[in-house]
């Protein structure tokens, strides 16, 4: 009997093993004092035992719903577990189930494990849920030993609870706002089937993603400033290939064009931090919650008041020179004319009216605006003081000079007048004739003549 059994269990002719069980049961119970029955009813349980294993594990595999009331039909024959207990089993084998399917997915790849973890609840919880109802739910006789007390409703909201704690913890890996687009979408299309077994949690869902795409867009705005810091930090102020200037940063609307203005080119720290800007939009665009839109766009203004805050920063700090300062303060303005607007722009592909909450905070722009006016004044101050030195030395050195040479003019015109006078006195007392022509007077003493404006006389000798 023992080695039927075996064989009948082995074969998995399940009926057959449980008659000759029920077959030994009979006969232990008609010759309770022989041993040999005894003994043959023992080892007829341990078989039985090994039979109970086996149908547990059958409930821990693929299987679909006729072999599973085959199976549940089975245990309730061999009487080894109450109605309760039964049910009990049975979620717990085919939890186990469940979670030996998703410790085979792969956990280095995020995207894909959450992929298989969504696919694998939207159709084996459905399935398990479904052959639960079909196994115990059919009773009508309203008994407590086959009530369900909630049992089907714990399990399956423990299920969910699982399922949206994995979400909210691996989530934030996900680099790529395609893929959390792709996401949501499968986790949407998972919880809309669920809703038809009563477990819906599409509302649950928005939270998980918003605080995903927050993290994402945060992190990309924080990368983007990070780079401009450190690509300003080593910048060299040599001048760029002229590429034009573009005074308005934005972008239109009604155009498919968003490539950034090639006027940032010349400003490798502006472009750095442009291509972050565009990065992070990019990954936003296809996984945009509405509900974030002026959080987000306070993420977009933190970034470009961090961009001002460190233009200001590096102008204190850092000494440049003549070329070096008119090429900083070029860059400045590129970002307030150009970057600035920009951004605003792609933002607001983003967002429809989304432009206008990043436009609408002038105040952030303040201190870097004020950069280029110091800088004039101060430039424009030094070139003042030294003009009016010279402007003084000049006009002193001209007037030293004009002074000397008037005197020395004057004095020579002074000494020739006084020979002239000393001549003619000296002819008037000698009795020479003085009817001669006048003395003529030099060219230098006209010329001092002339340079002094004085009115010189030369004075003829007296007549005898």
């Amino acid at each position: 009997q023992q080695a039927a059994a075996y064989r009948c269990i082995r074969n998995g002719n399940y009926d057959e093993a449980l008659d000759l069980e029920a077959f030994v049961s009979k006969i232990s119970k008609l010759h309770p004092d022989l041993p040999v029955i005894q003994g043959l009813a023992a080892e007829v349980k341990k078989t039985i035992q090994s039979l109970i294993s086996q149908l547990l594990q059958k409930l821990r595999s693929n299987i679909q719903l006729p072999e599973c009331l085959r199976i549940v039909a089975h245990l309730r024959r061999i009487g080894v577990f109450s109605e309760s207990e039964l049910r009990l089993q049975f979620l717990r084998c085919r939890e186990a189930w469940l979670s030996g399917i998703l410790d085979d997915l792969d956990q280095r790849n995020v995207y894909d494990y959450l992929k298989g973890m969504v696919s694998c609840h939207r159709t084996h919880l459905f399935d398990v849920v479904n052959q639960y109802r079909a196994i115990f739910n059919n009773d009508k006789s309203g008994s407590e030993e086959n009530s369900d007390g909630g049992l089907l409703f714990s399990w399956a909201m423990h299920q969910v609870s699982n399922h949206l704690t994995t979400l909210q913890v691996m989530l934030p890996n996900i680099t790529e706002g395609g893929s959390l687009s792709n996401m949501l979408e499968n986790c949407m299309y998972c919880a809309m089937g669920l809703g038809l077994v009563g477990l819906d949690f599409r509302c649950l869902l928005p939270p998980i993603f918003e605080n995903a795409v927050l993290n994402l867009f945060s992190k990309n705005m924080s990368t983007a400033v990070e780079n401009f810091q450190v690509v300003l930090d080593s910048h060299r102020w040599v001048p760029m290939p002229s590429i034009g200037f573009v005074t308005n940063g934005a972008v239109d609307d009604t155009s498919d064009d968003v490539t950034p203005p090639s006027v940032l080119m010349e400003h490798p720290p502006l472009a750095v931090f442009v291509n972050g800007v565009s990065a992070a939009m990019n990954e936003l665009k296809p996984c945009a919650p509405l509900s974030l839109k002026h959080v987000l766009a306070q993420e977009v203004v933190k970034g470009l008041q961090a961009v001002s805050d460190s233009l200001v920063r590096y102008n204190a700090m850092r000494m440049l020179r003549g070329n070096e300062s008119s090429l900083f303060l070029s860059l400045c303005q590129a970002f307030i004319e150009v970057a600035y607007p920009y951004c605003a722009a792609c933002f607001g592909r983003c967002y429809p009216n989304g432009g206008a909450l990043i436009t609408e905070c002038p105040s952030l722009l303040d201190a870097v605006s004020q950069l280029p006016i110091r800088s004039g004044s101060g430039i424009s101050g030094t070139d003042r003081k030294p003009s009016g030195d010279i402007e003084r030395r000049q006009s002193g050195g001209i007037e030293r000079k004009q002074s000397e040479g008037i005197e020395r003019r004057q004095s020579g015109g002074i000494e020739r007048r006084q020979l002239i006078e000393s001549a003619g006195t000296a002819a008037s007392e000698n009795g020479l004739v003085t009817n001669g022509p006048e003395p003529e007077v030099t060219s230098d003493a006209g010329t001092a003549a002339a340079g002094t404006g004085a009115h010189m006389q030369t004075y003829a000798p007296a007549n005898a």
